[in-house]
């Protein structure tokens, strides 16, 4: 995601109906919507709780992803303590190993010509936060599920919704 169009395009994307649904939900005709996205017939780009409710509306991180990624933050959702388990664990682990070999293989695999170009090094980054933030969200879930406290305590601590972890990767 390398811009706000694109963002609102994707979050359009993952809304059942699509952009003319999406339109609809903010309480614009799709032109309108079309106009505030491509800056056309003296319209401006959609304001700040324009966006946040297009989010909401299709049920994504996408902008606050965006966001993050401007400041060099990775978002990492809270794990719910009610889903806890150790099989839970074992598949979040599972995950995070997946992830890094994501990330292992796509190195590998733009080293062969002994230069990794830019579009290569965007993709690393890429999977890398996403293997990053697997390992965070293991390392939270295993803390919660067997944390010392008692277990109203763990669910105070395990509350759900997203934490961000400041300069953690690099855009």
């Amino acid at each position: 995601m390398s811009n706000l169009k694109e963002v609102v395009k994707l979050m359009c994307k993952a809304k059942a109906g699509g952009r003319e649904a999406m339109a609809g939900a903010l309480g614009m005709t799709l032109t309108q919507f079309n106009n505030n996205l491509y800056k056309k017939n003296g319209c401006r780009f959609f304001e700040v709780n324009e966006l946040e409710a297009m989010e909401d509306i299709s049920g994504t991180s996408l902008l606050a992803d965006y966001f993050a990624k401007r400041r060099g933050v990775l978002l990492v959702d809270i794990p719910q303590f009610d889903d806890l388990d150790r099989v839970d664990l074992f598949n979040r682990a599972m995950r995070t190993a997946a992830a890094r070999g994501q990330v292992d293989q796509i190195i590998e695999k733009s080293l062969q010509d002994g230069v990794i170009e830019q579009h290569e090094a965007k993709e690393v980054m890429s999977l890398h936060r996403q293997h990053l933030a697997a390992r965070e969200e293991e390392i939270r879930a295993i803390v919660a599920l067997f944390s010392r406290r008692k277990r109203s305590d763990a669910r105070e601590c395990a509350a759900p919704g997203v934490v961000a972890l400041r300069n953690f990767v690099e855009n």
